[in-house]
C-alpha cells in the first residue's frame, strides 16, 4: 500500500478547470453561487463559497498531481469525521473526475475490507490534521488483482458517487448515480424543499450516510451549511437559535430528542422541518410542533431514485403522510399481479421521475435494466388518499434503521453464524422510545453444543460489524419460522 502525505496550502492554489467539457456538479456549484456568501458555519468559523471553491481546487489539483492526471471512474474512498473539512474533501474528489465513495467511520475493519474489494476501491484518503488555511489528509493506494469486469461500464457513465444502499451485504447491491443525474436530482428534490441562498441549514446526519441529495442539494441552491458543535440536543438547540437556522432535516432521533428539550426554547427562523429515514411518531411530530410551532413534513428518500415524496402542504392536517409525489416524480400504486390497485386500495409503490440511479455495481446492472419503463420497485405497500397523499402501511424490504443509520438484517445474520455455537438466526428491529429502533435477533444454538451468553454474542460481533448493528436483544429459539418455500420468515419493521 502506498501512502502519501498532502498538506494542501489553500492561498497558494487556485480554483480548477477541468480539460473537457464533461459536466462536473462541483465545479457546477461554484459558477452558481454567490462566492461572498457563506457556505458552512462550524462553530465560530465561517467559510465562504469563494474559501470552499478554493479549499475543493486544490484537493482536486494535488489528488490529479498524485494520480497521474485523469482519474475518470477511480474510485476514492473518504474517511474523515464530520464537519467543513469533509465537504470540502468530498467536492475536491468530485472536482479530480473521480468517484467518491463515503466510508462510515462505524464500519468494522472487515465492513471496510469487504466494500472496498465488491467495488474494487482504488484509493482510501482519511483526513490528518485541519487548521487555519490548510487540510492535511493520506491518499493511500490500495492494491487490487484483476480489474472488475464492469469497469469500463462504469467509466462511460461519469460516476460522481457510490454508495450502498444500506449496509454492504444481504440484498444491498451500491448504488451509482453520475454527475447528470446528481444534478437532475436535487433539482427534482428541491421541487417541494424550496432551499435558496437565503437558507441556513442546520446539519444533524451523518455524511457518510447523507450526502448527495442533502448537503450537494443545499450547496447547489447557494444556501449555508449549520453544522453544531455535537448531536446534543442542547447544542443542537444553540447552533439553531444562534445562525437563525430556516430549514432542519433530520432523522425521528432527533426530533425526540429536540421536542423533549425544548423547554423555553424559541426558534424563530425555522420555516421547514422534514422528518426522514423512517416514520415519524405522531406524539413526536405534535411534541415538536408545540414546541416551535413547525409540524415536521414526513418524507421517503430512497438512494435509488432521490427524494420523490415530501409532506409540506398537509404536514400538520394528514401528519402519517408522506404527501404526495414531488412535482417532477409519478407513482403507481400496484397489486401483487402487477396490476393497478383499485382507487382506495394499498399496492406496492411505483416511483418513475429524474435522478433515477444510474447502475447497481453488485452484480453490474444498469438503470435501465433494473427498472421496468422507467419505473422503480420501491418495495414498500403503500394507500394513497383522493388528493394523492400517499400513507406506508408495510414493507416488504427488512432494512432497520438505528437514528437514522441503516442496514439490512442479512449482513448482521452472516456474521452471527459465523459463531462456532449458532446454528441459524435471524434477526429484526424492536421499537425504541430513542433511536426509532434497535436490531434484535432470534438464534438457533449447534445441537449438542453449549449455549453462548449475550455478552459473549456481543463481544464476537463487536470485532465484525458496527456497533449499531449489533443486536440489543438476544433470545435462543428451538427453531426459526420459515415460507412454505423454505426461506426464513422476515419479521418486517413498521
Amino acid at each position: 500500500m502506498l501512502a502519501i502525505r498532502m498538506d494542501t496550502m489553500l492561498a497558494e492554489i487556485g480554483p480548477s478547470t477541468r480539460p473537457d467539457r464533461i459536466f462536473n456538479i462541483a465545479e457546477g456549484i461554484f459558477v452558481r453561487a454567490d462566492p461572498g456568501s457563506v457556505a458552512v458555519i462550524e462553530g465560530e468559523a465561517h467559510t465562504s463559497y469563494r474559501e470552499l471553491n478554493e479549499r475543493s481546487a486544490s484537493i482536486a489539483g494535488q489528488l490529479r498531481e498524485a494520480m497521474g492526471g485523469d482519474l475518470s471512474a477511480q474510485r476514492i474512498g473518504l474517511q474523515c469525521r464530520d464537519g467543513a473539512a469533509y465537504i470540502a474533501l468530498a467536492l475536491g474528489i468530485l472536482r479530480a473526475g473521480a468517484c467518491f465513495v463515503p466510508i462510515a467511520p462505524e464500519l468494522a475493519p472487515s465492513e471496510r475490507e469487504l466494500l472496498a474489494s465488491t467495488i474494487g476501491l482504488d484509493f482510501l484518503l482519511s483526513a490528518k490534521s485541519e487548521a487555519a488555511g490548510k487540510i492535511g489528509f493520506d491518499l493511500a493506494a490500495l492494491r487490487r488483482g484483476s480489474r472488475p469486469e464492469w469497469e469500463g461500464s462504469l467509466a462511460a457513465l461519469h460516476p460522481a458517487f457510490i454508495r450502498f444502499s444500506s449496509g454492504t451485504t444481504g440484498r444491498s447491491k451500491g448504488v451509482v448515480l453520475s454527475h447528470d443525474t446528481l444534478r437532475e436530482r436535487v433539482e427534482a428534490a428541491n421541487g417541494g424543499l424550496e432551499i435558496g441562498p437565503g437558507d441556513r441549514v442546520l446539519w444533524v446526519l451523518a455524511m457518510s450516510h447523507h450526502f448527495a441529495v442533502s448537503i450537494i442539494l443545499y450547496l447547489w441552491h447557494g444556501a449555508t451549511v449549520v453544522l453544531p458543535k455535537s448531536h446534543l440536543a442542547g447544542d443542537i438547540l444553540e447552533a439553531a437559535v444562534s445562525h437563525r437556522a430556516t430549514v432542519l432535516y433530520a432523522a425521528p432521533f432527533h426530533y425526540e430528542l429536540l421536542a423533549g428539550h425544548a423547554g423555553q426554547t424559541r426558534w424563530p427562523a425555522l420555516r421547514l422541518a422534514v422528518s426522514t429515514t423512517m416514520a415519524l411518531a405522531l406524539e413526536t411530530g405534535a411534541a415538536f410542533d408545540r414546541a416551535f410551532g413547525v409540524y415536521p413534513s414526513q418524507a421517503l428518500g430512497i438512494i435509488e431514485v432521490g427524494l420523490p415524496c415530501l409532506n409540506v402542504p398537509d404536514a400538520r392536517s394528514k401528519p402519517a403522510s408522506i404527501g404526495p409525489v414531488q412535482p417532477a416524480f409519478a407513482f403507481e400504486l400496484r397489486n401483487p399481479q402487477g396490476q393497478a390497485a383499485e382507487p382506495g386500495e394499498q399496492g406496492e409503490l411505483f416511483l418513475k421521475g429524474p435522478g433515477m440511479f444510474d447502475a447497481y455495481i453488485e452484480p453490474w446492472q444498469e438503470r435501465a435494466a433494473a427498472t421496468g419503463e422507467g419505473w422503480f420497485s420501491t418495495g414498500d405497500i403503500a394507500r394513497a388518499d383522493g388528493d394523492g397523499c400517499l400513507y406506508l402501511v408495510g414493507r416488504s424490504k427488512s432494512v432497520i434503521s438505528v437514528g437514522g443509520m441503516k442496514f439490512f438484517p442479512e449482513e448482521v445474520e452472516a456474521v452471527l453464524c459465523q459463531h462456532p455455537l449458532i446454528a441459524e438466526a435471524r434477526v429484526f428491529s424492536r421499537p425504541h422510545p430513542t433511536f426509532g429502533m434497535v436490531p434484535a435477533a432470534e438464534l438457533v444454538a449447534v445441537e449438542g453444543g453449549s449455549v453462548p451468553t449475550a455478552r459473549e454474542i456481543t463481544a464476537f460481533c463487536r470485532k465484525q460489524i458496527a456497533r449499531h448493528k449489533i443486536p440489543v436483544e438476544i433470545s435462543f429459539v428451538a427453531g426459526l419460522a420459515r415460507t412454505p418455500s423454505g426461506k426464513i420468515k422476515r419479521i418486517y419493521p413498521g
